[in-house]
């Protein structure tokens, strides 16, 4: 199931999470700021998905300058959008 939160805007990041079975976390990151910052992000948005004991998903992130507490939520936000999408669904 997909979730998505975030915006395309200044000091925002856009986040897409699909929730999956088994494969384990894949996080692609897509940042002008990736080479000064890609690791404290990923940090962050694997820090997010522990917190909500996600364990297999694919994350994307189109960030445009968040700072890491605008990731986390973004991250959290998307990945209950995909758990309600799951239970709706079924």
């Amino acid at each position: 199931m997909v979730g998505i939160a975030g915006f395309e805007k200044e000091q925002d990041c856009l986040v897409k999470v699909t929730l999956k079975d088994t494969g384990g976390l894949n996080i692609h990151i897509n940042s002008k700021l990736k080479l000064l910052f890609g690791k404290l992000m990923l940090e962050a948005v694997r820090d997010a998905a522990n917190e909500m004991k996600v364990e297999n998903a694919n994350i994307e992130v189109s960030e445009f300058g968040s700072l890491d507490f605008a990731i986390k939520a973004r991250v959290k936000t998307a990945i209950r959008r995909a758990r309600r999408a799951k239970y709706e669904q079924a």
